[in-house]
């Protein structure tokens, strides 16, 4: 059981992008949205607000289910795949796919189950705070086929990366989720990690307990052992 370091000792990252009506969403996917239903404001007794998000809107996981038919639903993945020791790899900001090149430049130790890819992409999210509106990118950088059988290959059991989508824009995408998710490697999506330095850390993922999920939206800290 992975018990997470709180203490004096400890630094917490958050890595989860800020969720409201300006985050960027899929193309196919509908618009996020909070809109009030009641507000103190306005003579009502609470201030209340109705959500609107994909399973796949703001940080968020994929279970295997999300492109693998008779995968695992959400509920059927235990809590501990998503929690634990994980490595943060800096891949270079000039490339536009992660190819196994990158992957082997990035000195990934041996054995990692979890791993973080900060890329190009985090720029985005620095400084933004989730009020202004951000376009969707088609080019975003994403894992290449190539890529994830590297992952796979290598026994990595989970993968993040700081967009949308683990898998580029385009017809690998489809073949980047198929191939990791297949080969039961969990995914998280739309990670901030602008000011994480690359190295070990622990990970809490914890998603939402929703009965029936293909994914669900997140929430994603680092911890940092400081001492």
């Amino acid at each position: 059981m992975f018990t997470p370091p709180f203490g004096p000792g400890t630094r917490i990252h958050d890595i989860t992008i800020p969720f409201s009506e300006a985050v960027p969403t899929w193309p196919t996917h509908p618009k996020s949205a909070v809109e009030p239903m009641t507000r103190i404001a306005a003579g009502d007794r609470s201030n209340v607000s109705r959500i609107t998000i994909s399973s796949h809107a703001g940080t968020h996981l994929d279970a295997n289910w999300h492109f693998i038919d008779d995968g695992r639903k959400l509920l059927e993945i235990p809590l501990d795949r998503w929690c634990g020791p994980c490595w943060v790899a800096a891949i270079p900001e000039a490339a536009d796919v992660v190819e196994p090149d990158h992957l082997e430049a990035a000195a990934i130790p041996p054995g990692t189950e979890r791993l973080l890819l900060r890329t190009r992409n985090s720029r985005q999210w620095a400084d933004w705070n989730g009020a202004t509106p951000i376009p969707f990118r088609e080019d975003y950088v994403g894992v290449s086929p190539a890529g994830a059988q590297w992952l796979i290959d290598r026994g990595v059991r989970m993968i993040g990366i700081d967009y949308l989508s683990v898998g580029p824009y385009g017809p690998a995408n489809r073949i980047t989720h198929t191939l990791l998710l297949g080969n039961d490697i969990l995914i998280v999506e739309t990670l901030d990690l602008s000011r994480i330095a690359p190295g070990p850390y622990d990970l809490v993922c914890l998603p939402l307990k929703l009965a029936i999920g293909d994914g669900a939206p997140c929430r994603a800290i680092l911890l940092e052992r400081t001492a």
